[in-house]
Parts: structure tokens; C-alpha cells; sequence
């Protein structure tokens, strides 16, 4: 366990500074990982309550191996821009996005002119959260995915194909994620979705 530290720390010093930033980003997220799974998820539970602002596109990978996690945070930056813009055709950018999780397992939704409200389950011991959606307009009904703590960030990720669903009746077009599809398919057990800020 020290010499995968050390040889972490060494690849960390050697990186250019985005780089850099990528590698610190996925020890944070892989540090309250950790304190999550310590607390059987009651950690990401006790803080899902409240408003949160979307800061970019989520990446997740679902695995039991906290250096997995790491080695995949190669790819997260290069299907995280990509994302990005297939999420401005659905209004999801900086400062027109947010999620707001009550504690009555109420949540509303905003994403640019369009907000939408319904309730959420959440089980602690799996990250699973499902939203059940009450607008009707969209016809979006019950989407799951998972909740995950990332350092102080919240990443709300689904698989792809819900999430594809979701963004395409918000306005999205399938040739913007066509580029992400083909990302996708090299890589195992990697959700997408949004991070989060309070």
C-alpha cells in the first residue's frame, strides 16, 4: 500500500498542472470514497439534503477497487468535455442547472428554463437513487442512477442509456453523444452524469 502511494504521489509531482489537478481530483474523490464506504453511504446520505449547482459533467466508475478508480480518472477528463457540450443543447451549463433534495423526499430540478419537481429514493448502502419525476410534460417517470460524495462535490450519475433518455426529451441531439457512445464502449462500468457544488 505505501509503494502504490508513493509511485501516486511521484506520477502526481511529475504532471504538467491540469494534469496535476486531474490526478488531485481523483485522490480527493477516492479519499471520501473511503469515509463513504466506512459509513455504509450514510455519509453522501446526510449531506444530499439541500440545494446543489451543476459545475460540470460527471464521470463515476462503479468499483469495489479504489485503484481502478484511479487509473480510469485518464479518461474522465477527455469524456467530461465531451459531455459538455451535448449538455449546453439541453440547457445544463454553469448557473442554469441545479438539483434541490429535501428532506421529506421531495427534489426539484432545474435545467436552464425548464424546472421539474418529483420525489427520490435513495438507499444508503448501494449509492442507488431513483427519481421519480411528477411533470408529466417530459414524460420522464422514474430514472435511477447513483449519488456519490467526490471530496465536497456531489456526482449524479446514471447509465448511459437513461441518461441519454433524460437528456435527449430535455433537448439534446443523439449526434452530440454519438462521439461519448464510442468513448464509452472502451471502457467497463462507467456511469455519467453531473457533479455538483453547494
Amino acid at each position: 500500500m505505501k509503494k502504490t502511494l508513493l509511485l501516486l504521489f511521484a506520477a502526481v509531482a511529475l504532471c504538467s498542472t491540469a494534469e496535476a489537478q486531474n490526478w488531485l481530483d481523483a485522490l480527493k474523490g477516492a479519499a471520501s470514497t473511503a469515509v463513504d464506504k466506512a459509513t455504509g453511504g450514510k455519509a453522501t446520505e446526510a449531506m444530499l439534503q439541500g440545494t446543489w449547482s451543476y459545475t460540470r459533467p460527471g464521470v463515476k466508475l462503479v468499483s469495489e477497487s479504489t485503484a481502478a478508480e484511479l487509473a480510469a480518472s485518464a479518461a474522465t477528463s477527455t469524456l467530461q468535455s465531451k459531455l459538455e457540450s451535448a449538455y449546453k443543447l439541453a440547457g445544463i451549463k454553469a448557473g442554469a442547472c441545479s438539483f434541490t433534495f429535501n428532506a421529506d423526499k421531495s427534489f426539484s430540478s432545474t435545467f436552464g428554463a425548464r424546472t421539474l419537481s418529483g420525489t427520490y429514493e435513495y438507499d444508503a448502502a448501494d449509492h442507488k437513487i431513483t427519481l421519480h419525476y411528477s411533470t408529466s410534460k417530459f414524460n420522464l417517470g422514474a430514472i435511477s442512477g447513483y449519488a456519490f460524495l467526490n471530496g465536497t462535490s456531489l456526482d449524479l450519475v446514471f447509465p448511459f442509456e437513461k441518461l441519454m433518455t433524460l437528456l435527449t426529451k430535455l433537448g439534446s441531439q443523439i449526434s452530440a453523444l454519438n462521439t461519448v457512445t464510442s468513448l464509452l464502449n472502451n471502457y467497463d462500468n462507467i456511469m455519467i452524469g453531473f457533479e455538483f457544488s453547494k
